[in-house]
């Protein structure tokens, strides 16, 4: 369940640990200033559509009506003057235009005959059918053509396909290619619209609100979602066509201009991001960006966004999924009532949580968009990440293989790494506290617990976490360092191979017995690099625990042999597990408990006094480079 419970903390006094599942869990618990979370049930929706029962059953899932994109239908101005060279550029919006593509290959084998295309053929929408269908009818009946050449030039990238109820007569087009755009955590699906696989039409256009322009990487990367009766393995599958990525500082030379034409009707290369082979397909696409004004004053407001489902509850507030009006995009939007937090005494734990989240730069952590405050309330404003915690992957599979274990490992490897560049110690990592995207990656959530400015050999002294994944420097209350996010680092890769966390036990006072003393049991099976690696990393003395001389230490160890650090912290390697995302909207992951809940921003009467509202005059934040309280 993708859970953003996560989001809040709540005052917590008991130790005691749950029961009542394979995969047992306890409350973050902090004695300096204690939190809890809300629990929430697991919720997964399939949604497979039988359709085309005369073309081999093809097995294809339900489009979710975008409404987000807009159609191109008129010819877009082409500028005559080209930039070149960078600049610091403000926070802003970026618009993407995808026109079409071209010489677009599917790389996998088809299992397809000509009667079958034939059929495809007079499916297909916003094509050419006649021809289509005549380059078919030119095909021989075993259709060697094709291996020399390329079958997407005779399948149409979308089919127009009637309602099984007859007395409707609905016809629903279906996209067999889709594009999605990423920027900063931030992603849009757009949809084919018509011709053929290879030379594909978008024709769609949206915008994306980016806060660190000068850092922010855009990723196109292009699929097609091949039904299984066309595949040997008889099930759906949604194949990489190809990607790129583009720096959109790289080629701005204007800081001043009102709108940036960045890159105008370009044709970009594909590339295979994972073997990093050039692909014969391309994309055409439009980038313009509009930097904000420096004269602005207006800061954001929850008028700015529609409301659209509940997806949490806390103790402070609430979760909510929002849209931003100016440009379609959703979020998820946390709304803390600042009564609670000044009498709760957790304003300070409130304004480090805001800190860390504008500073990081791991594309593995949720970001935050947008802060701002109302006389009542404060708001956050972070992206929308919805493939379902690794907490409730887990409880499905028990157990992961350990390919799926080392990929989510290393991408955490490279959260924390950036989290102790700017000398923040996480001290929560948990299942819980990682969510999927909607490809797989992972992105770490929840930073109610972060320490900051703890320096390399810096100690604490709270008492704060999880139970299971407490280190044993933390339990002596002896004081800690960062070194205790690489014994929970140990402690999580453990729980993914074996289902239980290493020293699990369900009295809480007798686990703690037994991180301080009980030996490391492995399976007789486990993988010896494994072995070491988490027998190192859960070594009970910090000063010997793998990574107390740095991050360095860890990545250097055999079970990372193979793994090109830069690469990874790019995204340049495939999730080994898909979650099932129909869109950027899809809340199939949260539960009903809380989404059939009205959304609402409710009304609240607290009066502050002025000395109390002067704690939260830093809170507004629009971009790592743009503050309107600066020009107010």
């Amino acid at each position: 369940m993708s859970n953003w419970k996560k989001l809040f903390n709540k005052s917590h006094k008991s130790q005691q640990a749950s029961s009542g599942s394979s995969l047992k869990t306890t409350p973050s618990i902090d004695t300096g200033a204690s939190h809890t979370e809300d629990e929430f049930r697991d919720s997964r929706k399939t949604l497979i559509n039988d359709v085309a029962s005369g073309v081999g059953n093809l097995n294809l899932d339900p489009q979710t009506p975008q409404v987000i994109t807009k159609d191109l239908g008129s010819t877009d101005p082409v500028l005559e003057k080209e930039v070149s060279e960078p600049v610091k550029l403000r926070p802003g919006l970026l618009t993407v235009k995808i026109y079409s593509s071209k010489d677009l290959q599917i790389p996998i084998p088809l299992r397809i005959t000509k009667a079958i295309l034939t059929r495809l053929a007079n499916m297909g929408t916003n094509l050419n059918e006649d021809e289509l269908t005549k380059r078919i009818e030119a095909l021989s009946e075993t259709m060697d053509e094709i291996k020399s050449s390329n079958i997407s030039y005779y399948l149409p990238s979308t089919l127009s396909i009637n309602s099984g109820d007859t007395t409707k007569n609905m016809v629903t087009n279906y996209s067999l290619v889709y594009a999605v755009v990423e920027i900063e955590n931030s992603s849009e699906r757009i949809n084919s619209i018509g011709n053929t696989i290879s030379n594909t039409k978008f024709n769609s256009v949206t915008t994306f609100d980016v806060t660190s322009p000068n850092t922010a990487i855009l990723s196109v990367q292009v699929y097609a979602r091949v039904p299984g009766s066309l595949l040997e393995s008889e099930r759906q599958e949604d194949c990489l066509l190809g990607s790129f990525q583009y720096p959109i500082n790289s080629s701005v030379l204007q800081q001043e201009a009102p709108q940036i034409r960045i890159l105008n009707h370009e044709w970009k290369k594909l590339r295979n991001p994972y073997t990093d082979e050039d692909l014969p397909g391309a994309v055409s696409i439009t980038l313009d960006f509009k930097p904000l004004s420096m004269s602005s004053k207006k800061s954001l407001s929850i008028d700015d966004f529609d409301l659209l489902k509940v997806i949490g509850k806390g103790s402070f507030g609430k979760v909510m999924q929002v849209r931003k009006k100016d440009t379609g995009k959703i979020y998820a939007l946390k709304s803390i009532r600042k009564s609670h937090i000044v009498n709760k005494m957790e304003v300070t734990h409130t304004l480090a949580e805001k800190f860390v989240l504008s500073r990081v730069t791991s594309p593995f952590i949720v970001p935050l968009k947008f802060a701002f405050q109302s006389a009542e309330k404060l708001y956050l404003v972070l992206s929308f990440i919805n493939g379902g915690e690794l907490f409730y992957h887990l409880q499905k599979a028990r157990r992961f293989p350990l390919i799926r274990a080392k990929f989510y490992i290393c991408e955490l490897l490279s959260a924390v790494e950036n989290l102790h560049s700017m000398n923040i110690i996480y001290r929560d990592l948990k299942p819980e506290n990682i969510l999927l995207d909607y490809q797989g990656h992972i992105a770490l959530c929840d930073f109610g617990l972060c320490k900051i400015n703890m320096q390399l050999d810096q100690k604490t002294n709270t008492f704060c976490g999880t139970p299971e994944y407490l280190a044993p420097e933390l339990l002596m209350g002896k004081g800690y360092t960062r070194v205790v996010d690489f014994w929970t680092l140990g402690v999580l890769l453990y729980e993914m191979l074996t289902s239980l966390p290493p020293f699990y036990d369900e009295d809480v006072n007798t686990m703690y017995r037994k991180i301080l003393n009980d030996p490391l049991v492995f399976p007789a099976d486990f993988d010896p690099d494994t072995k070491d690696l988490i027998a190192r990393l859960l070594n009970r003395d910090p000063k010997k625990r793998l990574g107390y001389h740095g991050v360095e230490e860890i990545k250097n160890h055999q079970f990372f042999k193979d793994i090109d650090w830069y690469k990874l912290s790019h995204k340049g390697y495939i999730p080994p597990f898909k979650p099932q995302v129909q869109d950027s909207a899809d809340v199939s992951n949260i539960s009903s408990e809380f989404t059939d809940e009205r959304p609402m921003d409710s009304v609240v009467d607290d009066f502050l006094s002025e000395s109390v509202q002067k704690q939260f005059g830093g809170w507004t934040y629009v971009g790592s480079s743009f503050n309107p309280e600066n020009y107010a």
